[in-house]
């Protein structure tokens, strides 16, 4: 697996449950075998399934024209700020005026979690900060919600604002917490400093570069359909699994995106929709799926060209060490 560190421009993305940093370069790496680099310029690559934006993010970075795509907020936001943006960047007085400009008539969204979640001086401050961000225009205000998106998640272990110790740090009832996620709330008290926030900013600046990509929302298969493309990447939900609705409900709420459960698309009905698409990437994986089933049901819709099981652990501190060794994430390439 390659190592992160040697693109930086994740570091301008949340931490996201079942991102796909590492997985990234190999998935590109299967790509050249289709299609050769120096025609990557000249490729649409949509990404319905955007997410945490790691694949879209770097596929910006590799050359390609991207369209990203999801039916959350949450993503919407990566989207427009870092794959639709390549010029503008967040200054200083961006940053200052989260803590400076006035703020009367704000509407108290976070107030709502209030000690569940946040804490009264962490409430205060991103309501404020939510309101000054949607008082810019884009892509500047994209930029400052991501830098609240990811303030928020880092307020919490494991960047999950379900933490169940939430409300004892909330409170100050540190007693009940265990002394290793104690450590991360008394840390997280130096996030909400103008030289904090502004160590997030530079993150998300680090993630602003040339490139062609688009964001867009709505539904991946209507999305699929719209859009036309030479290669679709899909990272549909995984049978099996619990979604992310659940874990970033709170952060939902802060955008304005309390949506009712939507249907989420099969994957019959999603290799059907990218029927026009000259490749397919797929990554899958949950406890109720095997590499031969998957590979067998994406060559009914067209030519599996590779197909490969890959060691990937999601939440390791908090999985058990079973779950741990057995866990693959599985990717399949297939052309027409």
């Amino acid at each position: 697996m390659a190592n992160t560190r040697s693109m930086p421009f994740f570091d301008a993305l949340p931490a996201w449950i079942g991102g796909k940093r590492r997985l990234a370069p190999l998935i590109f790496a299967l790509c050249v075998e289709e299609l050769p680099r120096e025609r990557w310029c000249d490729t649409v690559l949509l990404d319905p399934f955007s997410g945490g934006g790691a694949v879209s993010l770097y596929a910006k970075a590799q050359g390609f024209r991207v369209v990203a795509s999801d039916v959350a907020e949450r993503s919407a936001v990566i989207a427009r700020a870092l794959v639709a943006n390549s010029h503008v960047r967040l200054q200083r007085d961006d940053i200052l005026s989260l803590f400076d400009e006035p703020a009367a008539g704000y509407p108290r969204v976070a107030g709502r979690y209030v000690p569940t979640v946040f804490s009264e001086a962490q409430a205060e401050w991103i309501d404020r900060a939510l309101a000054v961000a949607d008082r810019r225009g884009e892509p500047a205000r994209s930029l400052l919600l991501l830098v609240v998106i990811k303030l928020v998640l880092r307020l919490f272990p494991m960047s999950l604002p379900t933490a169940t110790d939430a409300h004892r740090a909330a409170t100050g009832d540190f007693d009940g917490i265990s002394p290793r996620r104690l450590g991360h709330y008394l840390k997280s008290r130096e996030l909400l400093t103008p030289e904090g926030v502004w160590a997030l900013a530079e993150e998300v600046n680090s993630g602003v570069f040339g490139g062609c990509g688009e964001a867009r929302k709505g539904d991946a298969a209507e999305m699929i359909q719209s859009v036309p493309a030479d290669i679709v990447y899909l990272d549909p939900p995984y049978p099996g699994t619990t979604g992310y609705d659940k874990a970033y409900a709170v952060l939902d709420a802060l955008l304005g995106d309390e949506r009712p459960p939507s249907r989420e698309p099969g994957l019959d009905e999603l290799l059907d929709a990218a029927a026009a698409a000259a490749l397919v990437v797929l990554s899958y994986g949950g406890p109720t799926v095997t590499l031969d089933t998957l590979t067998a049901i994406v060559d009914r819709h067209r030519p599996v060209r590779r197909a490969l099981a890959i060691p990937y652990t999601h939440l390791r501190s908090v999985a058990t060490e079973e779950k741990n060794a057995k866990n693959r994430e599985y990717l399949v390439l297939a052309g027409r």
